[in-house]
């Protein structure tokens, strides 16, 4: 019998690396939309500290998309790490107003 697997939640992590928040602190993400049998996921990636997300998204409106890209940001913000920049394609392109406004707080 298949059973629903439990979601995985991000938990406080405070023993990061000595040096980790100095040297990595400042974050660049990479941001994409893929899909796995025509179900999409925003997929994220740190380039530095080369942490990744994967979420799987219900429809690719903004504001589902938008959600998910705040529990990523305010994963990092809550560890002390800061979003300087995000890097996206044209499709994503559209949410840079609204990343800008969740990085800056």
């Amino acid at each position: 019998m298949c059973r629903t697997p439990a979601r995985v939640t991000i938990n406080t992590l405070d023993d990061l690396p000595d040096g980790m928040l100095e040297e990595h602190g400042n974050v660049t993400l990479a941001v994409d939309i893929m899909y796995v049998n025509k179900i999409p996921f925003v997929v994220t990636l740190s380039r530095a500290i080369r942490f990744g997300t994967i979420e799987m998204i219900k429809d690719e409106r903004k504001s589902t998309i938008i959600k998910s890209l705040e529990q990523v940001i305010n994963a990092y913000h809550g560890r002390g790490f800061k979003i300087r920049h995000v890097l996206m394609d044209r499709h994503l392109s559209a949410l840079e107003n609204t990343w800008r406004r969740q990085v800056s707080t």
